[in-house]
């Protein structure tokens, strides 16, 4: 039976709700702080080879993360990859929830909606969430092209990401296991991941450095990687 397949993008957008402020400057919402260069770029690519949608984020992190659980506390940030945001520093609690309510629980409503859907269908799913990272932050250790994160103690999810680790390397990428980041933080895909624990969901994120993004072709190149391993399956 075939593998259902969950695109997602949580970090897409860098853009605010129309009417708010968070008093944060405009380079610093198209930073790393803001979102993720040229991971809905990836898998919109991949989308249109997989004829599937894409769960995309519609605006920045540091209005709401999308990529952490709703009891979180950077949910919505107070400081985001050092950069203040000085509109949530007084929400209210009320004012918190209202937030996650109207602009957080839809869009993990609807990517749970999404899993349960493959799982019914298939019996197997592979969530695949695309982030970026910027190699600025720790240029030592950030010399590579993409990181592939998921729990290795999951063998679903870990023989996949091992498939996807040898489609990326196939086509000359520099690719690291849960590199720059654990493949078990605080994340949509490790919240699913518990609670989906008893069937076959598998729910790898992908890091590809600005490096890459930020070079013409770069995000072609890894959609054309990934593109044959997502098809096939």
């Amino acid at each position: 039976m075939k593998i259902g397949l969950v695109l997602s993008a949580e970090h897409a957008s860098w853009t605010l709700p129309p009417g708010v402020d968070l008093g944060v400057p405009l380079d610093v919402l198209q930073s790393q702080a803001g979102w993720d260069h040229g991971a809905y770029e990836i898998t919109a690519q991949l989308a249109e080879v997989v004829g599937l949608p894409v769960h995309a984020g519609a605006f920045t992190r540091m209005f709401v993360d999308l990529n952490r659980p709703p009891t979180h506390p950077d949910c919505i940030p107070r400081v985001c990859y050092g950069a203040l945001a000085p509109g949530n520093a007084s929400l209210s609690p009320a004012e918190r929830a209202e937030r996650l309510e109207l602009f957080h629980a839809p869009y993990w409503a609807a990517v749970r909606r999404d899993v349960h859907a493959r799982l019914h269908d298939h019996g197997a799913v592979l969530h695949f969430s695309s982030h970026t990272f910027s190699p600025e932050l720790d240029p030592a250790n950030r010399r590579f092209d993409c990181g592939v994160l998921y729990d290795p103690s999951h063998a679903f999810e870990a023989e996949l990401a091992e498939r996807m680790l040898f489609a990326l390397r196939g086509a000359g990428l520099d690719v690291r296991a849960n590199q720059p980041y654990s493949g078990v933080g605080p994340a949509i895909c490790t919240a699913l991941r518990e609670e989906l624990r008893t069937q076959r969901y598998a729910g790898i994120e992908l890091e590809t450095s600005h490096a890459l993004t930020m070079t013409a072709g770069g995000c072609a190149r890894v959609a054309d990687a990934l593109a044959p391993f997502l098809s096939s399956l």
